[in-house]
């Protein structure tokens, strides 16, 4: 069983990563005054791991309800929170209540919206199940909807008592929900040194050629890293933790472009492609670089649906990007690993020259 500290100035907590994962939830809940749970569970999860989660409910020593939730983009919105704010009403949830989040991003994103809001807060956990969320949005306290064909408008930051891995949910994850996953894993190859861009760059290769996967490992680092940020920067006051939204400002646009028919690790990998081009045309990095970089990752394809997206309506998206000020598209590129600059604007044609290199890799 691995623990890894996030250390806040408030509300710090613990990640549990190991197949013991489980028991510890138990335990933390039954050792709290909470009254009554919410578990909001993935229709997927419901669906593959049924006995379990019907077993952990049982397990707590509160009142506990479940609250079945179909995750997609569509559904990421106020319409699917005030539906979970009228059940916690119906069954008289109070301040001394508790949500816990069994699903992936989505599932944890507007499970953790809707706790930061009703009655103020109650308490939040998280059992992450798919990969992406494992390694990257389980942890850090972002929450939050889509709203106006705009990805993550309307948010909190509001931080769990607690995420608990389990890679048993691993097991029926469909392999393009995993290569989603990679897309995440992949930004972390360039936030710290060397030796995690090789741990990154042969598991992925690995696992993407049929080979072993060192899962545990691989999410171990990826929640190292982020946790160290989070600790440095929580609400993206001081810039450091823009550093973990790699790519993510071109991600966001293609997958509204595709009317989110791209999933969200997909839209990520061709935005941390288009990232590193657009890096080298700003003179950040060199060609010699920009080749080592593409050559490493070229098990790495983007998704062929990057392939159809119109590029000028990208752009018109990308101005609309809540991390945009004054008009310009904020960025954040690569000097070299582990030296990751943001708040980087560019010029139309250089942003939009970028986004057909990435398509030629298709």
């Amino acid at each position: 069983m691995k623990k890894i500290n996030v250390k806040l100035k408030q509300n710090s907590y613990q990640i549990f990563l190991g197949e013991e994962s489980l028991e510890y939830l138990i335990n933390n809940i039954n050792s709290l005054p909470i009254s009554k749970c919410l578990m909001i569970v993935d229709h997927n999860v419901e669906k593959h791991f049924s006995l379990l989660v019907r077993k952990l409910a049982a397990s707590f020593n509160c009142h506990t309800f479940m609250y079945i939730f179909r995750a997609s983009e569509l559904n990421k919105s106020l319409a699917e929170v005030n539906r979970i704010y009228d059940f916690l009403i119906r069954n008289s949830f109070g301040r001394d209540s508790a949500v816990l989040a069994i699903g992936g991003g989505i599932t944890g994103d507007v499970s953790g919206f809707a706790a930061s809001t009703f009655m103020r807060g109650v308490k939040f956990y998280q059992v992450p199940t798919t990969l992406l969320s494992m390694v990257d949005s389980s942890v850090g306290g972002k929450t939050g909807v889509n709203f106006s064909n705009r990805k993550n408008l309307i948010g909190t930051f509001y931080q769990p008592r607690g995420v608990f891995i389990n890679k048993s949910f691993l097991s029926t994850l469909p392999k393009r929900e995993m290569i989603s996953g990679c897309g995440e894993i992949f930004k972390y190859a360039f936030l710290a040194d060397k030796k995690n861009y090789r741990l990154v760059q042969n598991n992925l290769k690995n696992f993407l050629t049929g080979r072993d996967l060192s899962f545990e490992k691989l999410i171990e680092s990826c929640i190292k890293i982020k946790s160290v940020v989070v600790a440095q920067d929580e609400r993206e006051e001081s810039g450091l933790r823009k550093i973990l939204n790699l790519g993510h400002t071109f991600a966001h646009a293609f997958e509204a472009e595709s009317h989110y028919k791209l999933k969200h690790g997909e839209a990520v990998i061709g935005g941390i492609f288009t990232s590193l081009f657009l890096s080298k045309k700003l003179g950040l990095i060199t060609s010699d670089k920009l080749n080592n970089f593409i050559s490493d990752f070229k098990f790495l394809k983007p998704s062929r649906l990057l392939k159809k997206i119109k590029v000028e309506q990208v752009y018109e998206i990308m101005k609309k990007d809540k991390k945009s000020t004054g008009g310009k598209i904020n960025l954040v590129l690569i000097k070299d690993l582990g030296n990751v600059v943001v708040d980087v604007s560019a010029d139309k044609n250089s942003l939009i020259s970028s986004i057909q290199l990435m398509q030629d890799l298709i």
